[in-house]
């Protein structure tokens, strides 16, 4: 299911003045797995995601990726090394169709990529992997809300990376969306994507991740396998809550 370190971040800080956004985190993602990173509003999350994507710098620590050094690289820089993510509101360009912004994301894979494999067979793969083929040539901001979902997960595997990064997909869709979303994020990863799953759903999180870390206040609270973790009397009162601990 997983196997060596393919994401490690060690001692990672981030402060916006006197704040502190992450401090002195420690996490591994494993080559292959899904790790579902979970926590309260404001526990750091989607700042470790801009850490790693070069959205924003780290005030201390490394984050390497198969060993190297990425932290401080600019986002195309970090693309083209392999980790693609997605963003909690819809990021495609509007103006645009589905295809060209697919198409668009193609070209920041990197050269030996590009010469491997036509653009345009890429983003015919992308858009059948996310269901999008039938409305590929309409405007990007006139399909419906659960397409603009898989649109951004569509322009985030076009770059071929090896680690997808998802923040908070699933947020806003219907049962149903959610679970024909979460299939097209499992077919990636049994295809060997490596995922990292950001989600306010703890149910949807716990039905597909391999792997739990929980952030409270830019911390690392605990990790482990999913169901030990959500069962874990610190986690139920930091972040699950006694309601959820009651249904579990």
């Amino acid at each position: 299911m997983s196997g060596a370190t393919l994401l490690e971040l060690r001692e990672v800080g981030k402060s916006f003045g006197g704040v502190h956004a992450v401090t002195a985190l420690n996490m591994e993602v494993r080559r292959g797995e899904v790790l579902g990173l979970i926590g309260p509003n404001g526990a750091g999350k989607t700042t470790v995601f801009n850490l790693v994507s070069g959205l924003q710098k780290p005030s201390s620590g490394s984050i390497r990726l198969d060993g190297h050094e990425i932290g401080g690289l600019r986002p195309d820089q970090v693309c083209r090394r392999g980790i693609a993510r997605t963003f909690q509101t819809a990021s495609f360009l509007p103006g645009l169709t589905v295809r060209e912004n697919v198409r668009l994301a193609a070209e920041f894979r990197e050269p030996a990529k590009r010469q491997a494999r036509s653009s345009a067979a890429v983003v015919a793969d992308a858009l059948a992997r996310t269901e999008l083929a039938e409305v590929a040539d309409e405007a990007a901001e006139l399909i419906n809300v659960s397409q603009q979902k898989r649109l951004e997960i569509a322009r985030a595997i076009a770059t071929e990376p090896q680690l997808l990064m998802t923040d908070e997909i699933v947020a806003g869709l219907n049962p149903a969306e959610t679970d024909g979303l979460l299939k097209i994020l499992t077919a990636l990863n049994r295809d060997g994507m490596t995922l990292v799953f950001v989600e306010h759903d703890v149910r949807a999180v716990l039905s597909v991740s391999h792997r739990l870390v929980v952030l409270a206040q830019g911390k690392l609270l605990a990790e482990g396998e999913p169901k030990a973790v959500a069962r874990s009397p610190e986690v139920i009162r930091v972040y699950l809550g006694s309601r959820y601990a009651g249904n579990r």
